[in-house]
């Protein structure tokens, strides 16, 4: 009696450890919990399956696991979300814009996506002649680039922009509507073919005569490309100018039309005038050319905030200068530096020997430096870094626009701030979740999902492993002594009555799937097939064959 007593006492002992171990304890447990932790964390799941399943992740690399830390309650919206690093994108209410000129080739592998709200494919030469297009190998990268591809991985969406450029191009192509025609066809297939979201617009020198021929130009590509795309409703996006020739875009009108302006705000000072920068905030000069003239320019026109974004530069101005004997300057514009070629400059011995750094003029925003070489020529560079940008940002923010626009990807590759600069700005780490409980740290629900997710597979798996068995049960039988032990004990004749009514449950099944029998004859049947097998088992009376 003691020695049983103790085997139970031992047997309790090692069920109890397994339970704690698997995370089953039903013993009570005094909490101090809040009632946020008690919604957040509504069974214990510090288990093994929890503790061997961390170690898996951080063996395989996988993602990390949900917890009560990253989850927060929106009391205003009345929703949770959960906060984690790799869940970083821009907000819904802001726009982040990119082009990726062809000429760059495969640079967009280092694009961030998550921090692109829409990337446009530059571009669609625009023949105005026919409608058709001038350059057919950029036509044909765009028809099987994989940029497109992982752009839409990342809920990214992707245009391809349409250039035309000079007053006589774009007179030539307005003036004759059949071309409208032959465009829209032409973009109407080529979006198609990709899937992608519509087109950016960005015609450039228009003349005024042909106002009013590209206001019904956008309308009816508004029309046609609602008509003919597939599965969505396309974006068309509309690139406007800063300064020149901005009086001729009727944006009241083309904004009943257009889901996105973008300002062009760059290019400011690159002509045969005095140097400076590319995109200055507020005018260093007394006439007042600046992204702030343009911004109330088309504010005050009437143009909707929400709608704009304004588009800035990821690249300066270099201009070349010669010194006088008497100390005077010659300067004359040499071309435009991205941004990468800016920061490779302080990594030159020359720069690095001189301590050279860049001077931020604070009128404009921007930043600068001089070059002098020995043989009396000099190089002003004038740009933007993190710093500017960031406070161009921040001014198209106080504006109400819905975001900005880089011209152009590509031209920073190999440094990440600027990128940075936009996470800060108009991205966030928060994500809604409609069922936290379900999504929050701990293996036994994470694997309940799993499970859930792939129970047709499991149900396939299942049905196999049990035929293996019904197979197996059958040919067991064939053994006088499994036939001789049914006979003979009560117990064992119990289990296989329980084994042949596992073995149905796939037969009735099957039966309540039959379309030939109506649905009160299925139930008889499969009572009658479980009454039956009752009814033989209890007369079951297998001779034993004499044992040797």
């Amino acid at each position: 009696m003691r020695k049983t007593q103790n085997d139970v006492r031992y047997f309790n002992r090692d069920v109890n450890k397994v339970k704690s171990l698997a995370g089953i304890d039903t013993k009570e447990k005094s909490t101090d919990d809040t009632l946020n932790t008690a919604i957040y964390t509504p069974i214990d799941q510090k288990n093994i399956f929890t503790s061997y399943g961390y170690i898996y992740d951080a063996i395989n690399g996988s993602d990390d696991v949900i917890n009560s830390s990253n989850f927060y309650w929106d009391s205003i919206q009345k929703v949770y979300y959960v906060r984690n690093k790799k869940y970083s994108r821009i907000k819904p209410e802001n726009e982040v814009f990119g082009w990726h000129p062809y000429w760059m080739g495969s640079a967009w592998k280092s694009y961030p996506f998550e921090l692109l709200s829409t990337v446009s494919y530059f571009s669609y030469k625009l023949d105005p002649r026919t409608g058709s297009y001038l350059n057919p190998e950029q036509i044909q990268e765009w028809r099987t680039t994989a940029m497109i591809d992982s752009a839409k991985v990342k809920k990214t969406k992707v245009l391809l922009t349409v250039s035309s450029f000079g007053y006589k191009n774009n007179n030539l192509f307005l003036g004759d509507q059949s071309k409208w025609g032959v465009l829209i066809d032409s973009l109407t297939n080529i979006l198609n073919d990709r899937d992608a979201d519509g087109v950016d617009i960005n015609f450039e020198g228009l003349p005024y005569l042909k106002r009013g021929s590209f206001n019904r130009f956008i309308e009816e590509l508004r029309k046609r490309l609602n008509q003919n795309i597939r599965n969505k409703t396309p974006i068309i996006s509309l690139t406007l100018p800063a300064i020149n020739s901005r009086e001729i875009y009727d944006v009241i009108d083309l904004q009943k039309f257009v889901d996105l302006f973008l300002i062009m705000g760059y290019d400011y000072n690159t002509g045969p005038q005095l140097q400076g920068a590319v995109a200055p905030l507020l005018p260093y000069e007394t006439e007042d050319i600046s992204l702030n003239n343009t911004l109330k320019y088309y504010l005050d026109l009437g143009i909707d905030p929400s709608k704009t974004i304004l588009a800035l530069p990821y690249y300066g101005s270099m201009w070349e200068g010669t010194l006088g004997e008497d100390g005077s300057t010659t300067s004359l514009f040499e071309r435009k530096v991205t941004y990468r070629e800016v920061r490779s400059l302080f990594n030159e011995d020359f720069v690095t020997q001189n301590n050279l750094s860049p001077v931020l003029e604070r009128q404009s925003m921007t930043n600068y430096f001089n070059l002098t070489y020995p043989d009396n020529t000099t190089k002003e560079v004038w740009f933007d870094d993190d710093y500017t940008l960031g406070k161009k940002y921040d001014y198209a923010l106080a504006k109400d626009l819905k975001g900005i626009g880089i011209w152009a990807l590509g031209y920073d590759n190999g440094y990440n701030e600027l990128w940075d600069v936009i996470e800060n700005k108009f991205a966030t780490d928060a994500v809604p979740v409609e069922d936290p409980v379900g999504q929050i740290e701990g293996y036994p629900i994470r694997v309940s999902n799993f499970i859930l997710k792939k129970k047709d597979l499991f149900l396939v798996s299942s049905l196999f492993f049990l035929f293996a068995v019904m197979i197996g049960f059958v040919i067991t039988l064939s053994d006088w002594k499994v036939r001789d032990s049914i006979v003979k004990n009560q117990f064992h004749r119990f289990i296989m009555v329980m084994i042949i009514f596992v073995f149905l449950t796939p037969l009735v099944y099957l039966i309540n799937e039959l379309f030939f029998l109506k649905s009160d004859w299925k139930y008889y049947l499969v009572f009658i097939l479980g009454a039956l097998t009752i009814y033989l088992s209890s007369f079951l009376n297998i001779k034993s064959r004499k044992r040797p």
